[in-house]
């Protein structure tokens, strides 16, 4: 039996709708590929509002007579994206004279807000407020003025960053603070209950100013100096511990003067799409202070670090992060001393090591919730680790604490030994934790992590709201 003629004809229909779908998909998808090798005869800028259009230009890096390449507008999309500037990015190209246009639409973040801040970690609680502008006269400079109440780390900061001095590569930033720190000290022996053993106040006025050049946007390289006055108010042994209470008490530090110059290079391949970072960055820093640099003759030190970041993405919205850090110095202020524990070392207490030099990693592993608008939800599994440790100290002198010639009075050797020792000095911790994203803002709403110190047996909550 022979099918009918609206048979036949539903038929070729369907096959050449199929046939004319697969012509137009080909088409679309080869279509940027008819502009590669053609000249830019004109940029346009659409839709911005907040920013200026010669800082939204300089920022994609794209000129008039630049020729278009296959990976051209893409590039362009990261480098808008990266700038932190804006919520949506739309680059795309149409014929225009003997060239193309590349059209740039842009939907602009809202620059700035009051944003309050409060950080909960085990040791240390802060509630502040900070007021951000993100995009100062529309060219992209910062400026941040807030403060901070904290059970360990209270103070005020005033900054201001120009990312692009005229318009050239070259940047620079300054910042004045005030700061009170409590620190803690804690034994690190394996048998010693983590409990501080002697608390020390001290209170900071400082400023810092930097300079420096992009070279090719990807490499920078600064140099910088800053003095700051700290003042030393108060040491006291912590009557909770019991073994503290045995042993005699000294003054932590000195108050000094410290006056410091340093210099750092950057190389710096990420790129970041809303909450995803992917692309990798190392950067190397070094930080001399000295009479030269307007210290107080007894404060002569140096300090030295690498840092490392890379990230994954994957399946565009998925994010594995990997950080490794490398500090060491020689004569530290105790303020200036490395440490970990709280934030930087989920599950355990807020500074709860200490010491000269420090090697330090970071693996995160971030995931898709769910979306509400503009709203993100993200999870994430995490692994800190960090070795930490003195290099050595001043001569053991029985049971009593150990002061070198600028002050620094270290703890018995019933609580602190020096050296590497892999089993005593190294810490690690896991958990996980989720993120709340908004994508009109550059950094996360909320955070909220649970971690658990290996061989502690304790889980603890870290959270963090605003910057």
């Amino acid at each position: 039996m022979r099918p009918k003629a609206g048979y036949n004809t539903t038929m070729r229909v369907l096959r050449a709708s199929v046939w004319l779908s697969v012509f137009l998909g080909g088409f679309l998808y080869t279509l940027p590929c008819w502009a590669v090798g053609e000249v830019v005869t004109d940029i346009q800028v659409a839709n911005n509002v907040r920013t200026q259009e010669d800082a939204i230009r300089s920022l994609a890096g794209l000129t008039i007579g630049d020729t278009l390449e296959a990976d051209t507008l893409e590039v362009v999309r990261e480098r808008l994206n990266t700038s932190g500037l804006f919520a949506d990015v739309n680059v795309y190209w149409e014929p225009y004279h003997d060239g193309v246009r590349v059209v740039i639409a842009i939907k602009d973040k809202f620059p700035w807000a009051p944003l309050p801040t409060i950080s909960i970690a085990p040791g240390n609680r802060s509630a502040g407020l900070i007021v951000a502008h993100g995009n100062l006269f529309g060219r992209g400079k910062r400026g941040v003025i807030g403060g901070r109440i904290s059970t360990a780390d209270s103070g005020a900061l005033l900054a201001y960053q120009d990312p692009a001095l005229f318009g050239t590569w070259m940047f620079y930033n300054f910042k004045g603070k005030f700061q009170d720190q409590l620190i803690s000290e804690f034994g690190n022996h394996q048998d010693v209950t983590p409990l501080p053993v002697r608390d020390t106040k001290f209170r900071t006025f400082g400023f810092e100013a930097n300079a420096g050049v992009a070279w090719f946007r990807r490499v920078k390289t600064s140099v910088g100096w800053s003095i700051e006055k700290t003042d030393f108010l108060w040491s006291r042994v912590n009557m909770d511990n019991p073994a503290a209470n045995a042993s005699a008490g000294a003054n932590a530090s000195e108050g000094a003067v410290r006056g410091a110059a340093a210099a750092n290079l950057v190389l710096d391949f990420r790129s970041r799409e809303h909450a995803v970072l992917y692309g990798n960055a190392l950067e190397l820093g070094l930080n001399v202070g000295n009479q030269k640099w307007g210290s107080d003759a007894k404060l002569d030190y140096w300090k030295a670090g690498a840092s490392y970041e890379h990230g994954i993405r994957i399946l565009r919205r998925h994010n594995l992060i990997f950080r490794a850090d490398a500090v060491t110095g020689e004569r530290l202020p105790m303020w200036m001393e490395n440490w970990a524990g709280g934030n930087n070392l989920r599950g355990f207490l807020y500074r709860q090591f200490m010491g000269d030099t420090q090697l330090s990693s970071q693996i995160e592993y971030h995931f898709p919730l769910f979306s509400i608008g503009q709203l993100d939800l993200r999870g994430l599994l995490f692994s800190d680790g960090a070795a930490i440790w003195y290099r050595k100290l001043e001569a053991d002198l029985g049971t009593s604490y150990r002061t070198r010639d600028d002050g620094r009075s270290f703890l018995p050797p019933q609580f602190l030994t020096p050296g590497f020792d892999i089993t005593r000095d190294l810490h690690t911790s896991a958990g996980a934790g989720i993120r709340f994203f908004l994508r009109s803002v550059a950094v996360p709403l909320l955070g909220l992590d649970y971690g658990r110190g290996v061989g502690t047996g304790e889980w603890r909550l870290v959270v963090v709201l605003g910057v």
